[in-house]
């Protein structure tokens, strides 16, 4: 008997490769360095902005901000009038646990942000809250019901919490080394260390408590406390930095590499307590600035901490269904989600952003697709109770870490313009330019400072409004003094071809001391679309030397050497720009071109179809490929493809093409029956084409029926018409089901109309689709027209593939075996 699948989600908030790597090469993160030997790992790049309890709710469901609805670290509580931590109540969509729930397997969430209060799944959750409110030692120290689900936890769960002043100088040594010098109670590094300590080592004991205590099928923990420790101690991480005191450094220098440390001892329990049969998925949400872009004073500006972090996060993942010592690319956290439902054989939904993360699993299975998990089963509910002292005490620790600044007589007013600042940076993270647009435009009347001028003019050089753009600016700006307003106008340059004068003002940012990996890339870009291509290079690197996980830079550097026919030097920086973003189509051309130009057209030809798989419109990357393929008769080739919903129409098509005089692929697997008497005209490789296209050659010149959903498995390198057969979908539905052995009277009286709206919504989506592909070319013929007007019909196919149908094949339309009409 096959065992169930388990896994064990690790959250280490803030953790990043640039900490990691020196420290397993050193031997002392062993239990990391195991796993990363027997798994998958490699970066993920966090979305904007990057603040964690809007990029931890993003982790869990798969969707962005402006979606699930947390928006921030705090907000309003019109009820109470007062200032709160964010809630999980404001969460508007479900998380992977509620949709394992749904699925029936056990979960245990520890200490997820935000997860309070606590959530009544089928499952324990353990709420953000459950260390807060720490008192003075020696008083009670109060934990409210509402952190813990189910109650029967609560008691063993409050008593495994530690408190800060039951740590000892052992536990501290390894962190401050010098530690018996210092005051607890007024040192301004020692005090918030051994709170975060004391936090973490709670979260620690409910997981592995949880964990060998409980049934489960996943188990999924957060720990923030490499990100506070990196806030706290960062700046004096060696190498010592400029501005940074001696004294301070000696004493301080090693508290970042023991936090890692300590994380790895915690892990090493936690594989142990998994056990070999359990996957493993470590996340963080972002990375953080180790090297010289570290910010020794912060500014005094809301969520001023984030500008400390980095793009890229780690991930990895291993156990029984991962492949063992891979590298992936290209993923972002909105992956996690959708990857976590397909390791438990569930569909994702279409309204997930997110994908399955590809390339780490040992069985290639096909993806299932969903059009929303929020039409199933209701979110579970919450616990209630009353932590207001557990609020206030987070909020305190937010407001000393620097993440929300709540002066008395504003924290409404503070607070709600955070929140709508945060949801325009993630609508424009997104895309969504038009809602940013309208939500930017109003912040910026009430607000009408610089943050708001500059991500109102950033929305239209997006959007490519630059009579808006400049406007606005001359608006606010007259003199454009702001040199994030100049940097903005100055793209617009750049984007409308005005390279000379793009050039001239980032060289004037430049010389008035604006240095920065932004400036440094749309330089190197301008000079490399006016052909100094030698002056673009230098410019690159400076902005590499700022930022070497820079993958604007090495691609655009590497453009640069593929212009002065340096195809082999260029070679290894498009490797490691893909490997930090895989999705850069530009960049997998850049990769064939120089492949080519060295004589591997086998590795060329995969790099093409990449850069074709996320690019259709290619028109370098179709070029080349065709070039490499000797632009052979039987490579162009086109196939015709008939498709439409099951039940719709597509058989009778098929016998009306192959009338025609078009070979159908087809093995005849299938027999007809009582419900398509004269066959199905099917192939049955069809039905594995999200796991094996080799077939599809095979189809070049014929015609083979494949039914919508499975449109989007074709490969991008072959051209296809397609002739799309549209029936109403109230008889599909019911023909589908009679098919299925059931009575059409039952059918129609328990009519499923969710499924009728699911699936017009499906129809939406592909031929929104099907228009952005510029290999396929379309055509819809409604059923009824086969049978009221075939010499139309005949017409408009025979003039979409270019052939003349002889009116003989009207024949094959046979009215007679239209029988499952509504009324009948």
């Amino acid at each position: 008997m096959t065992k169930a699948k388990k896994l064990l989600l690790i959250g280490w908030d803030a953790a990043d490769w640039q900490i990691i790597e020196p420290l397993i090469k050193e031997g002392k993160m062993p239990a990391l360095k195991s796993l990363m030997e027997k798994g998958c790992s490699g970066n993920i790049a966090t979305l904007n902005p990057p603040l964690s309890p809007m990029l931890w709710t993003s982790i869990a469901t798969g969707k962005r901000a402006y979606d699930h609805g947390i928006h921030g670290f705090a907000e309003y509580n019109a009820q109470t009038e007062e200032i709160e931590p964010v809630k999980a109540t404001s969460r508007k969509v479900k998380t992977f646990w509620n949709i394992l729930n749904e699925a029936g397997l056990k979960t245990n969430i520890i200490n997820w942000w935000p997860s309070h209060p606590a959530e009544k799944i089928n499952g324990v959750c353990v709420s953000n809250f459950f260390h807060a409110g720490a008192p003075t030692f020696g008083e009670e120290w109060r934990l409210d019901e509402s952190c813990i689900f189910p109650l029967e936890f609560f008691e063993e769960l409050k008593k495994l919490r530690l408190h800060p002043a039951e740590l000892t100088l052992a536990h501290v040594i390894p962190f401050i080394p010098e530690a018996e010098k210092l005051d607890p109670e007024n040192d301004a590094v020692l005090k918030p260390l051994l709170k975060v300590l004391a936090h973490c080592s709670s979260i620690h004991n409910a997981v592995t408590h949880l964990m060998e205590n409980t049934e489960w099928d996943v188990t999924a923990v957060y720990y923030e406390a490499i990100d506070h420790f990196s806030h706290l101690a960062m700046k004096y991480h060696p190498p010592q930095q400029e501005g940074i005191d001696d004294k301070d450094y000696h004493l301080y220098k090693g508290i970042v590499e023991a936090a890692y440390r300590f994380h790895d001892m915690m892990l090493d329990r936690l594989i142990q307590l998994a056990g070999d049969d359990c996957n493993l998925m470590l996340v963080s949400d972002h990375g953080f600035e180790s090297g010289d872009l570290r910010i020794v004073n912060l500014p005094d500006t809301p969520a001023s901490p984030a500008l400390e972090h980095r793009k890229y996060g780690v991930f990895l993942a291993t156990g029984p269904d991962f492949l063992i010592n891979q590298k992936v690319y290209g993923n972002s956290l909105l992956d996690i989600a959708p990857s976590i439902l397909h390791l438990f054989d569930l569909p994702i939904g279409d309204d997930m952003e997110g994908r399955v993360i590809p390339g780490l699993w040992k069985n290639d299975s096909s993806i299932g697709r969903i059009p929303s998990w929020e039409l199933m089963a209701p979110t579970p509910g919450f616990v209630g109770g009353n932590h207001t002292h557990m609020s206030n005490e987070l909020l305190n620790q937010l407001q000393d870490l620097g993440y929300i600044h709540l002066p008395d007589n504003e924290k409404q007013a503070q607070v709600e313009k955070e929140l709508e600042y945060n949801l325009i940076q993630s609508l424009l993270d997104g895309n969504q330019f038009e809602r940013a647009k309208s939500q930017a435009e109003s912040y910026h009347s009430k607000y009408k400072d610089t943050r708001s001028q500059e991500i109102l003019a950033n929305i239209y050089l997006q959007m490519g409004a630059y009579d808006s753009l400049e406007g606005f600016v001359e608006q606010v700006d007259k003199e454009c003094l702001n040199p994030g307003l100049q940097f903005i106008r100055s793209l617009k340059d750049l984007y409308t071809g005005e390279f000379e004068r793009a050039i001239q003002n980032f060289k004037s940012l430049e010389s008035n001391g604006v240095n920065s990996v932004q400036l440094y890339n749309q330089l190197g870009q301008a000079l490399f679309l006016s052909g100094f291509y030698k002056e673009a290079i230098q410019y690159y690197e400076k902005s590499l030397n700022m930022n070497i996980l820079n993958a604007f830079a090495l691609t655009g550097k590497a453009q640069c050497l593929v212009e002065l026919i340096c195809y082999e030097e260029a070679v290894p920086l498009l490797e490691q720009s893909l490997e930090l973003t895989f999705f850069q189509p530009n960049a997998h051309y850049l990769m064939a071109l120089c492949l080519q130009s060295m004589k591997y057209e086998k590795e060329a030809v995969n790099a093409l179809q990449l850069a074709l798989s996320q690019a259709p419109k290619h028109l370098k990357a179709k070029r080349l490929l065709q070039e490499i393929n000797g632009n052979t008769t039987e490579q162009n080739q086109e196939i015709t493809i008939v498709s439409g919903l099951p039940r719709s129409g597509t058989s009778m098509m098929m016998q009306l093409l192959e009338a025609a005089g078009i070979e159908a692929l087809t093995d005849e697997i299938r027999t007809s029956d009582s419900n398509n008497p004269k066959g199905y005209f099917e192939y049955e490789k069809v039905k594995q084409i999200g796991r094996d296209t080799s077939w599809v050659p095979e189809a070049r010149g014929k015609v083979v029926k494949v039914v919508s959903p499975l449109l989007r498995y074709l490969p991008s390198e072959e051209n296809y018409k397609i002739v799309c057969v549209k029936r109403p979908l109230t008889e599909v539905i019911v023909s589908q089901e009679v098919m299925k052995g059931k009575d059409k009277r039952e059918v129609m009286k328990y009519f499923p109309f969710q499924l009728a709206m699911e699936l017009q919504q499906e129809e939406e989506r592909l031929g929104n689709w099907l228009k952005a592909q510029s290999n396929m070319e379309h055509i819809e013929i409604e059923y009824y027209d086969c049978l009221n007007n075939p010499d139309q019909v005949i017409k408009a196919i025979g003039d979409f593939l270019n052939i003349t149908i002889d009116k003989e094949s009207i024949k094959a339309i046979d009215s007679s075996l239209h029988r499952n009409k509504l009324g009948e």
